[in-house]
Order: structure tokens, then C-alpha cells, then sequence
């Protein structure tokens, strides 16, 4: 248990090298971009794009979990781009004054992850009902807790996980690194992992949508990238894709 939590608290505040730029880079339209985990790979086309663009400036993505992610901007931190995972918690981000304006950019789906061989002979979300199984799913006060929570009351059950992951990529990495034997993630997460992991789809799963909202006028350009033709290309390849995979 010690172990796993270290993975999670160690996923919290993740700056993805997309670009090679630092927090200090102050290329001419440079921007910093606050995500929820799971878009980790989502956004590294729009990165692309952005940069392509805009020669020059630079794209530095902040991953974490979205709570995570709105209690450092209210406590100052710089950004010019939030996007959550979910609109209660874009929601909270614009009661504090810290956004304004989203606009649904992207949207997922839960599915069950387990290691290659399903050691636990998991088949559904029941698995993460009964007390002793090694399942992992995210906080409730974030948005895969949330969509969890969802999922396993949908079939009258409480969640009894092992653990809370602080974010969607610490519930993954607790299945990759063995600690647990299933988590609730986002089919773009099981995606990710390839070969690693076992998916195993749910029915009727919840969709998450995730809102943008722009910090600053340059952070305006990578939302309306986001939200433009471009943007819901990408998105709706990588959904579809996950779709056809996952159910």
C-alpha cells in the first residue's frame, strides 16, 4: 500500500515534455496548458498543431488531476489553458474567478483495466464491490472517483477499493505495476498502456465531458484549436477508436 501511494501522490503534478520548453520559456506565443491526466495523450497532436502554427512558441502541458489542477491556479499559479475532465469541477474553476467561458472539447468513457491474464478474474464492475479484492479506483473528489462511483451505483453496489488514486494515470499505474489486479480508468488511459493491460468494457458506461477555458488571449488560440474542425477530428478518432476497442 505504501508503494502505491507513492506512485499516486508522485502523479499529481506531471509537466509533460511535449515541446522541450521550460517554465521559464518566453518564446513569443508560448503557452502553458493545465490538463487533466487522461488527456496526456489526447493533446499531443493539438501540441503539434499549436506549435506548427505559431513558429516558435512553445506548448508546455501540466497534467494532474483536474482538482489538483483548479486548486493551483486559486492559489496563483500562471496558466493560460485549463481543461478538466469533467464540468463539475470546470464548474468550481469558474465560481473561484479562476475561468470563464468553457467549452466542451472532448469527451470519454470508463472501462475496467486489469494485468495481462486477468489474475483476479474480473468480468465486471462487481470486482470492485467486495471488500479484500485488489481494486483501485481515483478519489471521489476527482472526476474518474466521480464516474466510478457512478458506475458501481448503477448496479446498487459501494466501491471497496485497496486504494484511491490521486488521478486517472496513478489508477493505471497501479495495474501496470502489479499493485492491483483492476482500476476504473478512461478508455483513452487503457489505450495508452497497450499491451500492458487487459480492457474489459462497461456497459452503459458514463461519459465524461471535458470543458477548456481559455486563461489568457493566447491561451484563447490552442481552446479555439481544440474546438475547431482540427481539434474534433482528433477527438473524435481517438474516441472512436477507444469505442470500437473498448465497447
Amino acid at each position: 500500500m505504501k508503494k502505491l501511494a507513492v506512485v499516486a501522490v508522485a502523479a499529481m503534478t506531471v509537466v509533460l515534455p511535449l515541446s522541450g520548453c521550460s517554465n521559464d520559456d518566453s518564446s513569443p506565443g508560448s503557452i502553458r496548458v493545465l490538463a487533466a491526466a487522461s488527456l496526456v495523450d489526447v493533446l499531443k497532436p493539438m501540441v503539434a498543431a499549436y506549435e506548427h502554427n505559431n513558429p516558435g512558441a512553445k506548448v508546455q502541458v501540466d497534467t494532474g488531476a483536474s482538482s489538483a489542477l483548479v486548486q493551483k491556479l486559486t492559489s496563483g499559479a500562471k496558466g493560460d489553458v485549463l481543461v478538466t475532465a469533467d464540468e463539475a469541477t470546470m464548474t468550481k474553476a469558474v465560481d473561484a474567478g479562476v475561468a470563464k467561458n468553457p467549452h466542451v472539447v472532448a469527451t470519454n468513457r470508463l472501462v475496467i483495466v486489469v494485468p495481462k491474464g486477468n489474475p483476479g478474474k474480473v468480468t465486471d464492475v462487481r470486482y470492485f464491490t467486495v471488500p479484500g479484492n485488489r481494486s483501485v479506483v481515483c478519489a471521489s473528489e476527482v472526476p474518474c472517483g466521480r464516474a466510478a462511483e457512478k458506475a458501481i451505483a448503477a448496479i446498487g453496489g459501494t466501491p471497496h477499493p485497496i486504494s484511491r488514486a490521486v488521478d486517472v494515470r496513478a489508477a493505471l499505474g497501479s495495474v501496470t505495476s502489479g499493485e492491483a489486479d483492476a482500476a476504473l480508468v478512461y478508455a483513452t488511459d487503457a489505450k495508452s498502456a497497450g499491451d500492458k493491460v487487459e480492457t474489459i468494457p462497461i456497459p452503459d458506461a458514463p461519459v465524461n465531458k471535458y470543458p477548456a477555458s481559455a486563461l489568457t488571449e493566447q491561451g484563447q488560440l490552442f481552446v479555439d484549436l481544440l474546438a475547431g474542425p482540427e481539434g474534433q477530428r482528433n477527438e473524435r478518432s481517438q474516441y472512436n477508436q477507444c469505442t470500437r476497442q473498448y465497447g
